[in-house]
């Protein structure tokens, strides 16, 4: 993707000057020089400097950043990348992906295209690396879009490596049908009136069965694991059943949502009821951490009824 051969090429002919010229003063071969200039290689880095001053440029114009960062470039990489996907070559496009995000190593849009890629080969090698990518797009700010289509990723490459658990538990955070965009298209296709405007705005306010959601459990990533070695997803919705109603005929127990937390430290787990924690704390022990987050749930239910 580098811009080095057509730039080389292009100064060395300005100042008249042959490849055997460049390769004396380099101190390297003329098929190395020509190699340079077909693209076959690029130049070791340290002769960078070395030819930017030969030629009288910058480094950054003979690697042609201008041209790296123009938006052209970068919309070359998906058209070549599908591309590849439609003829069927996806080692091609993971390939295209890969190279690219050596230059763009902070590109969301590259690295949600590398990791789809990679989802769909059974390699388990790939498999890792494409949910690790997700992870990292999900670390950061990316937007709306990229995050639910990364998370959405997520969840059937872990369905895809047997760990149903954690994939259970990444779809938490997939946004509900009530707020996807078809149905809020098809509603204003409808015409609707303020009734039913006001109909919609409270499937959202009110979730689940009428019930706030608004008990959140937030769990640092070494917590995890306990998600599924104690069923705790399973026991969740237990306590929810179990818990039945409470005043006004909402559940006793809100909507439960259950999502892993980057800004948390790695063994702290938070239960979030309206706006304060009823649990908030470090463990070392995941058995441990399984029981009062049970136990605070069956609190918060006690406390409705």
């Amino acid at each position: 993707m580098l811009f080095i051969a057509e730039n080389l090429k292009a100064l060395r002919k300005a100042e008249d000057m042959t490849q055997e010229d460049v390769a004396v003063i380099l101190g390297v071969s003329p098929q190395s020089v020509s190699k340079w200039e077909r693209g076959d290689t690029y130049p070791d880095i340290t002769f960078l400097p070395s030819l930017a001053n030969l030629f009288k440029t910058s480094v950054d114009a003979l690697i042609g950043m201008e041209k790296l960062n123009d938006d052209e470039a970068r919309t070359s990489v998906f058209l070549e990348g599908q591309k590849r996907q439609l003829s069927g070559d996806e080692t091609g496009a993971a390939t295209v992906y890969n190279e690219a995000l050596k230059i763009y190593p902070n590109d969301e849009n590259i690295m949600l295209e590398l990791a789809l890629v990679l989802a769909l080969d059974s390699d388990a090698t790939n498999l890792e690396r494409a949910a690790a990518l997700c992870r990292r797009i999900l670390a950061g700010e990316p937007s709306e879009n990229i995050r639910y289509t990364a998370r959405a990723a997520l969840c059937y490459i872990l369905l895809k490596t047997g760990k149903p658990e954690e994939a259970a538990l990444a779809a938490q955070n997939l946004p509900h049908s009530r707020v996807c965009r078809e149905a809020v298209l098809e509603m204003i296709g409808k015409d609707p009136g303020a009734d039913e405007i006001d109909a919609c705005l409270n499937r959202i306010i009110f979730r689940d069965d009428a019930a706030h959601d608004i008990l959140v459990i937030d769990f640092g990533l070494d917590m995890l694991p306990m998600i599924k070695d104690h069923d705790l997803l399973e026991r969740i919705s237990k306590v929810r059943k179990s818990a039945g109603k409470g005043r006004a005929g909402h559940n006793a127990l809100p909507a439960v949502r259950v999502r892993d937390n980057a800004d948390l430290s790695p063994s702290q787990v938070r239960v979030r009821y309206f706006s304060g924690y009823v649990l908030d704390k470090c463990f070392t022990k995941p058995r441990e951490a399984a029981e009062e987050v049970i136990g605070a749930l069956r609190s918060i239910a006690k406390t409705n009824k």
